[in-house]
């Protein structure tokens, strides 16, 4: 458990790091997220809306919203295929 601790910290270092690139920030914290799921699985809502945010910040603004929406619908059809398996 201290690998995967340390992997989500190194995450957070990482996107503590970022200057001004917003995108590269969140989906750092994605990362550290999502590796800290192996310990406490609540982490991976934090991971989805880190990544959701990831993609929303590295798109043109004018289309940030679709973008954001069609994240959140491909998170949603992923957690369905899961559900099925």
């Amino acid at each position: 458990m201290a690998v995967i601790r340390k992997a989500a910290l190194d995450s957070h270092s990482a996107a503590r790091s970022v200057d001004d690139d917003d995108a590269s920030r969140s989906a750092a914290r994605a990362a550290g997220q999502a590796v800290a799921t192996a310990h406490v699985p609540q982490h991976a809502l934090a991971a989805a809306a880190y990544a959701a945010t990831a993609v929303r910040d590295a798109t043109d603004p004018a289309e940030s919203d679709a973008a954001l929406a069609r994240e959140r619908r491909w998170q949603y059809d992923r957690l369905v295929e899961l559900r099925g398996a």
